[in-house]
């Protein structure tokens, strides 16, 4: 949910002109694309820590809760940006953007509570430190 967003808004930056230049010769615009495609990055390297782990039949736990919390928290993250980059834009529907959002926030609710997450990875790590 965090990808389309991104790639619309790198796109929309280089073609959106303010002042004579694409906006995204301002670091106010090409920070958070930087910023975005580095949770991007991280979020796709979680989660394919936690495939590889349960490939490999390791207990995923908490590499999989901490996937799940990052890429949606990630997620809202960038589809926020985004709307910022779009501006006035990124709320028509006009772009897909403003539907991303919502989708996003929903994901934080499905397949686990962002706050059930957090239980979840502060229990695993608790255990790793003082195993029974």
């Amino acid at each position: 949910y965090g990808r389309t967003p991104y790639e619309i808004a790198v796109k929309y930056s280089t073609e959106r002109h303010q002042f004579g230049r694409p906006i995204n010769a301002f670091e106010g615009v090409s920070f958070k694309i930087a910023d975005m495609a580095m949770k991007l990055e991280a979020g796709r390297a979680l989660t394919l820590t936690a495939a590889r782990m349960y490939d490999m039949g390791q207990k995923i736990t908490k590499a999989a809760s901490i996937a799940k919390l990052y890429t949606t928290e990630a997620a809202i993250q960038i589809t926020n940006d985004a709307l910022q980059i779009l501006g006035g834009a990124g709320y028509t529907t006009d772009y897909p953007v403003e539907r991303f959002l919502r989708d996003a926030r929903l994901m934080t609710i499905g397949g686990g509570t962002a706050e059930i997450l957090r239980f979840l990875i502060q229990r695993e790590v608790f255990k790793e430190f003082f195993p029974r």
